[in-house]
């Protein structure tokens, strides 16, 4: 009976000792964090037809997995690259002067190993871009069931394409959960500010590229603040640009995506008046009933002349994305 006890007892302990092993290897990086924001220039020529005009399109491209982003289902490779060529495709339709990425993949497991970023800059014709890791993980072992449908090896994060030469770039990690427990928290991505300073006809303009808490309401909060007093403080010195899945749709009773709409410095592409209707709905992308995506701009720098949310994008993602073009004052 004794050998027995002491058998099922070292069962525990290595079941314990190889649990701990696999959780710290698989929540080591693979990359070093000095690698998390880059600039990167690619081989195409600069292609500006109006310096006064800037277009831009912010967009949750999730990784191109659709309906299927974060669920128990693992698309086909196939799957992905039939997202690519409708994405490229789409893109090229309208081809904004800057796309702003949020949910882009860098070569993980979930997407194949490719290189979203890579292949959309480079397919598109931008002139630069700056990427930001965000989620950096040797193994992620979710969606948890079953174990074939695992993200694995993640490196995922947001990016900027831009036809403006980009002279600064900067990634700022935004307040973590702190109710998460650690084992979770070590997993978790972290939630982005990235910041790009680009020279449009002669003067300095600053972008921001975010993404904020999805599903703690009391650090989404926290995160929508800081960003309002961010741009705010820019927008004393600079034209100020900020776009991005804010993960709060205007209805939510929680401070949220509406304190933008709450100064006269910051306009929107959509209206306040225009919130929730037909048409302006971003997510989810089968049925839309919330607006989660959206574009600020300082009002005393730039006249909004156009936007849209462009439903015919489909399903290649879960949210839909939004243009907008503004017109830089002079």
């Amino acid at each position: 009976m004794k050998q027995i006890l002491l058998k099922v007892l070292y069962f525990f302990l290595f079941l314990i000792v190889a649990s701990l092993i696999f959780f710290f290897w698989a929540k080591s990086p693979n990359l070093e964090k000095s690698e998390y924001a880059k600039i990167v220039e690619f081989d195409n020529p600069q292609k500006i037809e109006d310096d006064s005009i800037i277009s831009i399109i912010s967009y949750n491209i999730g990784y191109l997995s659709g309906m299927t982003n974060n669920t128990s289902v693992r698309p086909t490779e196939d799957f992905y690259k039939g997202n690519m060529d409708k994405v490229l495709k789409d893109l090229k339709a309208y081809r904004p002067n800057v796309l702003a990425l949020q949910e882009i993949d860098y070569g993980g497991k979930r997407s194949y190993y490719v290189n979203q970023f890579e292949v959309i800059g480079k397919e598109l014709g931008y002139l630069n871009g700056g990427m930001t890791i965000n989620w950096d993980k040797t193994y992620v072992p979710f969606p948890y069931f079953p174990p074939s449908v695992h993200f694995g090896k993640m490196l995922s994060g947001q990016a900027i394409l831009s036809d403006y030469k980009i002279v600064e770039h900067e990634r700022t990690e935004l307040a973590r959960v702190r109710s998460h427990p650690y084992y979770y928290s070590a997993m978790y991505l972290d939630r982005l500010a990235e910041r790009v300073l680009v020279n449009i006809g002669g003067q300095e303009v600053m972008i921001f590229n975010v993404h904020t808490e999805a599903f703690d309401v009391k650090t989404r909060e926290l995160h929508i603040s800081f960003l309002k007093d961010w741009f705010l403080r820019i927008e004393e010195k600079m034209p100020v640009i900020m776009v991005g899945d804010f993960n709060s749709d205007p209805t939510y009773k929680e401070k949220g995506v509406k304190e933008f709409y709450n100064d006269e410095r910051i306009g929107a592409m959509c209206p306040e008046g225009d919130l929730l209707k037909e048409g302006t709905l971003t997510y989810p992308t089968d049925t839309a009933i919330e607006q989660l995506d959206f574009v600020f701009f300082s009002t005393r720098h730039f006249e909004l002349i156009d936007w849209k949310v462009l439903s015919e994008f489909g399903q290649v993602s879960d949210h839909f994305p939004v243009l907008t073009k503004l017109k830089l004052k002079k």
